[in-house]
């Protein structure tokens, strides 16, 4: 039985309580991207010994994805950015604030009504998405079980593109951090 195996990477250690304006949001996420995980942020002994039972670990090409596939103590078969976030679009509403993770909530909900531009938009996830199922179908192809370190909004979307293809999804699926999804394909 096939497995594709998507995980959440670790809590990142930034500041998420400070209210900030939409526009500032682009550096909010550079500053994400480039951050340290939370030391207090461990993965479970299931998670680890899932890992360790698979035979192909891959991450998007983000810090956090790849630190987290370090304390998970693997090797990266390979880092690819066609598993990075889901962008999220750029807006300016300056006489707005809200915290971070509030903002990135509403950010993604306009994202699903088709706000943003060509880069930063739901179709333009979906078919990364898509493109990154291909990557992880080639890779399980050769490999009973691949393991995917990467990020909530992506980890959502490959999801639903495997279960499109068939695959079946086993249950407590978990998109936090350091939540596991497992997908099975039976009978090849």
């Amino acid at each position: 039985m096939k497995q594709i195996i998507l995980i959440r990477h670790a809590k990142v250690d930034i500041d998420n309580t400070q209210k900030i304006i939409a526009a500032s949001m682009k550096n909010w996420v550079k500053a994400y991207d480039i951050a340290e995980l939370c030391s207090e942020s461990k993965p479970t002994q299931k998670t680890i010994d899932v890992v360790k039972r698979t035979d192909v670990v891959v991450t998007s090409a983000l810090k956090r994805a790849i630190d987290s596939a370090k304390v998970l103590g693997t090797d990266i078969y390979e880092s690819n950015a066609l598993f990075n976030e889901a962008s999220i679009p750029d807006v300016h509403m300056a006489f707005l604030k809200f915290k971070p993770k509030t903002w990135l909530m509403i950010l993604r909900v306009l994202l699903l009504f088709g706000l943003g531009k060509k880069d930063a938009s739901l179709k333009a996830s979906k078919l990364q998405a898509k493109e990154a199922v291909k990557r992880l179908l080639a890779l399980v192809d050769t490999h009973e079980s691949v393991v995917l370190v990467g990020h909530g909004g992506m980890n959502w979307l490959i999801r639903k593109v495997l279960m499109k293809e068939g695959w079946s999804l086993e249950p407590n699926a978990s998109n936090k951090n350091w939540g596991m999804t497992v997908l099975t394909l039976s009978g090849t």
